[in-house]
This record gives C-alpha cells, sequence and structure tokens, in this order.
C-alpha cells in the first residue's frame, strides 16, 4: 500500500474520514451553466454525464457509499453540490448561494440530510459557496471570494467555533472562483496550491507542508485524498502528477475536460458525511 508524506495512512484521518458521498446528476441544462474561469462553458451533455458518470465510479472505487439525486433542470449548475451545503462534524449548513442564477440549488437538500445531520441555514444577506471552503485537519479554510461575502465567512466561523473548530479566512483573488478550485487538502497536515493565485504569505500561521503546482497547471490543484494513501486528479496534467506520485501517493485519474468547462472541479461535485 502506498503511503502518504506522514507516512502512517491513519494519522489525522479521524475526523477526515467520510464513508458516503452526495452527488447530484447533470442538469438537462447544463450547456447554460455559468463559466467565467477555466472553461468557456459546456458545449456536449453527453460526454459531460459521461464524465460525471466516471467520476462516481471512482468515488466507488475508493469504497465511498455514494448517493446520486436527480438532475434539477432548473439549476444548469446544480450537479456542483460542493457550493450548495458544508458538513461541519454533526451538522450542515444550506448554503446561501453567492450568485443569483444560483439561488434556489440548496432548497432540496434539507431533505436529504433531515434524518442524517442537523440542519443549520444562513441568515438573510450572508452569502457563502460550499468551494470556498476546505476541511483542514482541525480548522476549516475559508475563501472569502466574489460568491462568499463578509457576513458569509462570519456566519460560517462561527458555526465553527460552536462545533470546536478554527477557521482561517483566505481573501481569493479574482483570478479565480473559489479557494477549492486553486487548492486542496488531500492529506493531514498537507495543502495543494497554485501559483499565481494564491501565495506562500496567505498560509502563515498554518504550520502544513504545501505543495505548489505550476500555473498552467492551476486546475489540477484540486484533489480529492482518502485514507489508504490514494488520490483523485484530473487527467492531461503530466506535471501535477509527477509531482503527487513522487510524494508516494497512487493515482486515479477522471477526466474532467467537459467539467471543466463550466469552471467545476472534482471536488465541486461531491459532499462528503460521515
Amino acid at each position: 500500500m502506498t503511503r502518504p508524506p506522514n507516512g502512517n495512512t491513519m494519522v489525522g484521518w479521524d475526523k477526515r474520514r467520510r464513508r458516503k458521498a452526495l452527488v447530484r446528476e447533470i442538469s438537462p441544462n447544463f450547456t447554460n451553466a455559468l463559466a467565467n474561469y477555466f472553461g468557456n462553458g459546456p458545449t456536449n451533455l453527453d460526454l459531460s454525464r459521461d464524465a460525471h458518470r466516471k467520476y462516481v465510479e471512482a468515488l466507488e472505487k475508493h469504497g465511498l457509499d455514494v448517493l446520486v439525486l436527480p438532475p434539477l433542470e432548473e439549476f444548469p449548475d446544480s450537479c456542483f453540490v460542493e457550493d450548495a451545503a458544508v458538513v461541519v462534524d454533526d451538522c450542515v449548513v444550506i448554503c446561501n448561494l453567492g450568485h443569483h442564477k444560483r439561488a434556489g440549488e440548496s432548497e432540496s437538500l434539507k431533505d436529504v440530510f433531515v434524518n442524517e445531520l442537523d440542519i443549520v441555514l444562513m441568515p438573510d444577506g450572508a452569502t457563502l459557496d460550499g468551494g470556498d471552503v476546505i476541511f483542514f485537519d482541525d480548522r476549516f479554510l475559508i475563501g472569502k471570494s466574489s460568491r462568499t461575502n463578509e457576513a458569509g465567512v462570519k456566519f460560517f466561523k462561527g458555526i465553527c467555533k460552536e462545533r470546536g473548530f478554527d477557521a482561517f479566512i483566505i481573501d481569493i483573488p479574482a483570478s479565480t472562483l473559489h479557494l477549492s478550485t486553486v487548492c486542496s487538502s488531500p492529506a493531514p497536515n498537507l495543502l495543494i496550491a497554485a501559483e499565481g493565485h494564491l501565495r506562500p504569505e496567505q498560509f502563515e500561521g498554518l504550520d502544513s507542508e504545501i505543495i505548489w503546482i505550476p500555473n498552467e497547471e492551476s486546475y489540477a490543484a484540486n484533489i480529492i485524498g482518502f485514507e489508504d494513501g490514494s488520490v483523485i486528479i484530473s487527467d492531461g496534467y503530466p506535471k501535477t502528477r509527477e509531482i503527487v506520485e513522487k510524494k508516494g501517493f497512487s493515482i486515479t485519474v477522471v477526466d474532467m475536460e467537459h467539467i471543466r468547462e463550466a469552471d467545476g472541479s472534482l471536488t465541486c461535485l461531491r459532499i462528503f458525511y460521515r
């Protein structure tokens, strides 16, 4: 079994470990999804659906019980469930999404989680996209971005504190959409970050290892990690693959080309819980 950088597959995974994943099928109107950063808008619905199906297969391959929700026709971006809700220990925060065209996507998740987790609703005026939140060991990293405002950061920080977690705030530059678009944490005490978007000084005080991905492969900084030392990365980014393999991870690749066209990444498509 491949060992992650800390040399022990179990160290630090107690609060990270998840057995279930929630995903939502591609909307029949996915070609109208928002796109301003990595993509120009999806053009092929069939190939997008095929990419999503293979993504779900990759999650199942890594031992996750995947709940697949039906598509929401009225919401082209609704397959990106990460933005709609954030799990914090025994509760789930139902987000007020930061783009007006996505308002309402979160509503259906209340019923999905009602028997699993305590439901927390955000107050009016506070916006937060789950893509601006990364769980990092004993704290949550929160990105303040064009989609997550000051009120959203303050509210979510309070939820973290109530449940015994610290919060670390990072200002997100206009060059990218969300924090998780250019940053991820595939293992305890490890961050993956994209050069040219985030800077080392923004992480001062975290006392963690940071692996920097070259700017030209920024999209590949979004990685999903598992406690057995394996990761899922986006296909087509050879420099990133080499960097990750040298750190001792075993790799599963997923072709994300048609998801990327809607500015979506690997983590965008799932919510891990329990």
